[in-house]
């Protein structure tokens, strides 16, 4: 997950704490991955995520002289991205946007394939956006980045176990969608 050791991050957000636009900017691209998945997830919409994004990168430079603990950089990042994401979809107040196709990774998107294919597709992404944002979060974490349990733990500040759980129960609601099983209740975790 990290481009960089803890130690060099560490050092990146000493730097960036004093002033140094130029390791900011190295840290941001470091974690830009992760964090655009993390947005994405929670607002719903891949150019929502974009604009959410640079709202992000300004809160960060004004704000990064306030960080105490340079080798908590990124659980700090996660915090304002995370504060950054449900702020504008609470502005937005309307419901997540449908997930762009083309743009989505590690999501099959249309082409040339098969009407059939094309339509279960269609129902995928329609079963995605469904999803309550804490479920799509983490599904959209796993499925953009690759990341381990522990790498989404770590960026979404809960424990491993949580981070299985919701995976699970994202899937599950996937599933069950897909297969036209209607969800009787949303799972607490």
């Amino acid at each position: 997950m990290m481009a960089t050791s803890p130690q060099n991050e560490s050092a990146l957000a000493s730097q960036a704490c004093r002033g140094d636009r130029r390791a900011l900017r190295r840290l941001l691209l470091q974690q830009w991955s992760w964090m655009r998945a993390m947005v994405w997830g929670i607002v719903g919409d891949p150019h929502d995520a974009d604009d959410v994004l640079q709202d992000v990168c300004v809160r960060v430079l004004s704000r990064i002289e306030t960080l105490r603990e340079p080798e908590r950089f990124r659980p700090w990042l996660a915090s304002v991205v995370r504060h950054e994401a449900i702020s504008f979809r609470r502005r937005r107040k309307r419901r997540p946007g449908p997930l762009d196709p083309v743009r989505a990774e590690g999501i099959p998107a249309a082409g040339t394939a098969s009407a059939e294919d094309q339509e279960d597709r269609r129902r995928l992404h329609e079963a995605i956006e469904a999803l309550p944002p804490k479920y799509r979060e983490v599904l959209m974490l796993q499925l953009t980045g690759h990341y381990s349990y522990a790498d989404i733990a770590e960026l979404l500040g809960v424990p491993v176990t949580t981070v299985q759980v919701r995976l699970v129960r994202a899937r599950r609601m996937v599933h069950d969608h897909m297969m036209g099983i209607p969800v009787n209740r949303v799972p607490r975790t």
